[in-house]
């Protein structure tokens, strides 16, 4: 049973004021890593230190309305309120008493259970509308785990829902989960953007999956303004257009696009994960190598008999036809970072052979690294055993392989959707 949760909740927070921003010093012992990251978007804004010592840590702090943040050293996780992020404040983290009148550090799991020992109201409010909001989401993820009715699969750690089960947890969630509060803090609360990016995979990429079909990019957020009121449907365009997943090319071309409307709080999350592709990109020097062959399965066989690493294969199939390939290349680089002990990667695009050139093109624009087979014929695809016997009907299709090149397991959904891919190359990973 889903716990109904109605809760409304107001916060009166001091307007966006320009100032200047102050420092943080963090006290530490040795061989000690401290990371700040942004409490709501750690995946868009980490703080790079400003000097880094055997014992001392120090960070440049930005403006920001609300002054929390998230902390973790020595393997545990905190969140660092700031009453006023204009000071210079040192933090002795080898005290067991961490707290004074200027920030208060507060332990995740005593955040996520509200035992807040602060008078600071707004504070205390900005927790009771995360607890809220992780509650919501921990029902809904627990109800697609237990109840069929909910999910389409549960495989692999993962859930995956179709259509009709999507419908229902979608619809579940709106009935169920009542809020409101001041609108100009959403992006800061940690939970509220996992709840609704939730909603938005359960609205759009499976319940309505075609709804951006035909649309540029100034519809699709018409279009999502549309289906949303504020500040939902600003959280969501926000979501769908700077997610960590898009590329570099497109973070940019979006940026350039909707950064009229967009917030000061927004402007800083884009250009910090603008930043950090940019610095994950100049770090990284993929290695590119080209398969050619009128057969695939010919080529591929040859290319397993000559291969000599003793690691599992993930094949992966793609048209370069397919808009969505610059996100899928972006997310799967990221799997090839995590797996690249375990793995070698093919990638097989099956109409290469209608443009070679704008497929290398691509390939090397979204510095796909690996190996890459470009059929010269059409009919390399369609008389392929792989298609045959894995009924490969739309794309991207990953396959799983074993150091010989036999098939273990197969993927159908894309990586934007899904996170099972990763979960069955974890899995043939660690079996012996």
């Amino acid at each position: 049973m889903v716990l109904r949760l109605i809760f409304v909740a107001f916060i009166c927070l001091v307007p966006l004021k320009k100032v200047c921003a102050g420092t943080v010093t963090f006290l530490h012992d040795e061989n000690i890593e401290v990371k700040l990251q942004d409490a709501a978007y750690p995946n868009y804004l980490t703080y790079s230190a400003l000097f880094n010592y055997p014992g001392t840590t120090i960070f440049h702090l930005t403006e920001t309305s609300i002054h929390l943040y998230s902390l973790k050293f020595n393997s545990k996780e905190y969140y660092l309120w700031i009453g006023d992020p204009t000071l210079h404040i040192q933090i002795d983290l080898t005290d067991s008493e961490i707290r004074t009148t200027d920030f208060l550090l507060i332990s995740k799991n005593n955040w996520h259970t509200g035992e807040i020992d602060s008078n600071i109201e707004g504070l205390k409010k900005l927790n009771e509308i995360d607890i809220y909001y992780k509650n919501a989401l921990d029902s809904l993820n627990n109800l697609a785990q237990t109840n069929d009715q909910f999910r389409n699969e549960n495989s692999f750690n993962t859930i995956t829902w179709d259509s009709r089960s999507a419908k229902r947890l979608y619809n579940l969630a709106i009935e169920s989960f009542s809020y409101q509060f001041d609108e100009n803090i959403f992006h800061y609360i940690p939970q509220y953007a996992n709840y609704w990016q939730l909603l938005y995979k359960l609205y759009y990429q499976y319940y309505h999956p075609h709804s951006f079909k035909g649309l540029n990019k100034k519809e699709i957020k018409s279009k999502i303004e549309s289906d949303f009121s504020p500040p939902q449907s600003q959280l969501l365009a926000f979501h769908h257009f700077f997610n960590a997943g898009l590329s570099l090319n497109d973070l940019k071309e979006n940026f350039e696009l909707f950064k009229a409307s967009l917030s000061d709080r927004e402007k800083v999350l884009v250009k910090a994960l603008i930043q950090n592709k940019a610095v994950k990109n100049l770090s990284y020097s993929p290695q590119i190598d080209f398969l050619f062959g009128i057969d695939i399965d010919a080529a591929m066989e040859s290319y397993f008999a000559r291969d000599s690493s003793e690691k599992n294969h993930l094949i992966v199939f793609w048209s370069v036809w397919d808009k969505s390939m610059e996100t899928e290349f972006s997310l799967l680089s990221d799997l090839k970072y995590d797996f690249n002990k375990e793995y070698k990667f093919v990638h097989i695009c099956i109409d290469a052979y209608e443009t070679p050139e704008k497929t290398k093109t691509f390939i090397y624009r979204n510095r796909a690294g690996g190996f890459h087979l470009l059929p010269e014929q059409s009919k390399a695809f369609r008389n392929s055993i792989y298609r045959k016997d894995l009924k490969i009907r739309s794309f991207p299709f990953y396959v799983l392989t074993n150091k010989q090149g036999e098939i273990i397991e197969n993927e159908s959904v894309s990586l934007e959707i899904s996170g099972r891919l990763a979960s069955k190359m974890r899995f043939f990973s660690t079996k012996k």
